[in-house]
């Protein structure tokens, strides 16, 4: 089995752990790493795991979507290999019981990653956020998965304000499942997903997932075909000013939307 440059992988007890290994760009979703944890949830399959962790290491869980690979097309064009909305429809879809063990800052597309999973348990010091907005970005997926969570309201001011939810406030609007103390995140995820797959077999737990979700009705062809919706100019100034480390100049915007 040939070894991921941006993951780790491994079966412990029947459980598939998937664990973000990029620490030096804080664990962001990279094309390599979309494309690999595609290839680690087949491998998962191949080796029969009952079901999956997603975990993440050093300070941050992920600091969501790979700049460089926002101006390099993934803003006006969708690749199948490597788009994260592909990657978050497949583990909504997925058969088994994905549980995300978050240890540290989950920020805009590693928001999404935890949305897509089906149980959070994150420790202290964790927290969550999506600020693609002040960037001239959407947050495509959470804006289709977030409003089923905590409400339409509760969404957007999430959406608009950037906002961040420490992970007790993220586990009172019903975000996380569970907090846990600093360390322990990923052996209360494996003993929770053990505790599932022990408890109930494998058809009665993907009908359950299935119909949760087709209940909620998410409209994936949106999702995907939505991030092109922004006006590049927008999204150009975001992403300039995040990598120029500067603040966003988005008046003369405002200036030619009222025609002024």
């Amino acid at each position: 089995m040939k070894p991921f440059d941006t993951l780790t992988f491994d079966i412990r007890d029947d459980i598939a752990v998937i664990t973000l290994n990029d620490v030096p760009r804080r664990n962001a979703l990279s094309r390599r790493m979309v494309g690999e944890m595609f290839e680690a949830l087949a491998q998962s399959r191949t080796r029969r795991a009952r079901a999956l962790v997603i975990a993440a290491n050093g300070p941050t869980f992920c600091a969501g979507a790979n700049i460089d690979d926002l101006r390099d097309g993934w803003m006006e064009r969708a690749d199948p290999d490597t788009d994260p909305a592909l990657l978050f429809q497949q583990l909504v879809q997925e058969d088994r019981i994905v549980v995300a063990a978050v240890q540290g800052p989950a920020v805009g597309g590693g928001f999404e990653l935890t949305l897509a999973c089906d149980l959070v348990i994150a420790e202290d010091g964790a927290w969550f956020a999506l600020p693609e907005v002040s960037r001239g970005v959407i947050p495509n997926t959470g804006l289709a998965l977030l409003p089923h969570l905590v409400g339409t309201r509760q969404a957007l001011q999430l959406v608009l304000t950037g906002k961040r939810l420490p992970a007790a406030e993220a586990a009172r609007r019903g975000l996380v499942n569970a907090v846990v103390e600093a360390g322990n995140a990923v052996e209360h995820a494996l003993e929770l997903a053990r505790s599932i797959v022990a408890g109930a077999p494998p058809g009665a737990l993907a009908a359950a997932k299935r119909h949760l979700h087709g209940h909620a009705g998410y409209d994936w062809q949106r999702v995907i075909a939505s991030v092109t919706d922004v006006p590049r100019a927008e999204w150009q100034e975001g992403l300039d000013a995040f990598t120029e480390k500067r603040a966003t100049n988005f008046d003369r915007f405002w200036h030619a939307h009222h025609g002024g």
